[in-house]
C-alpha cells in the first residue's frame, strides 16, 4: 500500500470551488487503484497539526503528500491558516511532495530535498487556471504526473516528462481556435513553471510499505 495525503483548500475564496474540482478528479482517479490508500485535509482541516496528526499515523513509512492549494516562494498557504513552510518540513522526509502551490519550486522545494524529501514536483512562478469553462483541462495537465505515478511502475522522472508531452497535446488542440489562444498560452506558462526535483528514478514500488 501506499499511504498519500491530499490537501485541498476548498474554503479558499478566490480559488476553493477549483481546488475542490482538482480533488474530486484526484479521489475518482484514485479510489480505483487498489493499493493507493488515500487521506485527505479539507478547508479548515488543512492547518499544520491536522498534517502532522496524519503523517504520524505512518509509523514513519514513506508517503505521497499532494497539496492543491496557494503558496509562495517558501509556504503552502491555506485561507485560514500556514500548512508547510520552511519551519516544518521534517515531517516531510521520505514522501513524495506534489504541489499546484504557485511560486514552491523557488525555495520550499529545494529546502525539502536538502531535508531528505524523496522528490519534488510544483511550480517555480505563478500559474493561470482563469477560463473556468475549461477547468478540467487544467486540472487533468497539472496532476498527469501524480495519476500516472501511481498508476504505473514508470519513474517520476518519465511521468513528469510525459505530464509535459500531454501539456503540450492540450495546447496543440486548443492552439487551432483563435477563441481559445488564451487558453493555450496559460498553459504554456504553467508546463514552463513545473519543476521536478529530488530522485527522479523514483517509483511506486519505493513507497510502498
Amino acid at each position: 500500500m501506499i499511504n498519500t495525503i491530499v490537501a485541498y483548500d476548498n474554503n479558499d475564496q478566490e480559488l476553493g470551488d477549483y481546488f475542490e474540482e482538482c480533488f474530486q478528479s484526484l479521489n475518482t482517479y484514485l479510489s480505483q487503484i487498489d493499493d493507493v490508500k488515500l487521506f485527505h485535509l479539507t478547508g479548515l482541516e488543512c492547518t499544520e497539526d491536522n498534517l502532522i496528526e496524519t503523517i504520524n499515523l505512518f509509523d514513519e513509512d514513506k508517503f505521497v503528500f499532494a497539496a492543491l492549494t496557494h503558496g509562495n516562494d517558501a509556504q503552502l498557504l491555506t485561507d485560514n491558516d500556514i500548512l508547510v513552510d520552511l519551519e516544518n518540513i521534517d515531517h516531510l522526509k521520505q514522501s513524495l511532495f506534489y504541489t499546484t502551490a504557485c511560486d514552491s519550486a523557488i525555495k520550499l522545494g529545494p529546502k525539502l530535498i536538502q531535508n531528505d524529501c524523496l522528490s519534488y514536483v510544483g511550480y517555480n512562478q505563478i500559474s493561470f487556471s482563469t477560463y473556468e469553462d475549461y477547468n478540467q483541462i487544467y486540472i487533468n495537465c497539472e496532476t498527469y504526473c501524480l495519476k500516472e505515478f501511481l498508476n504505473s511502475n514508470l519513474s517520476l522522472e518519465n511521468c513528469f516528462n510525459n505530464m509535459l508531452e500531454y501539456f503540450d497535446q492540450q495546447i496543440g488542440l486548443l492552439s487551432i481556435d483563435n477563441d481559445e489562444i488564451l487558453v493555450a498560452m496559460e498553459l504554456i506558462n504553467n508546463r514552463d513553471a513545473f519543476r521536478i526535483l529530488g530522485n527522479g528514478e523514483l517509483t511506486k514500488n519505493n513507497l510502498e510499505y
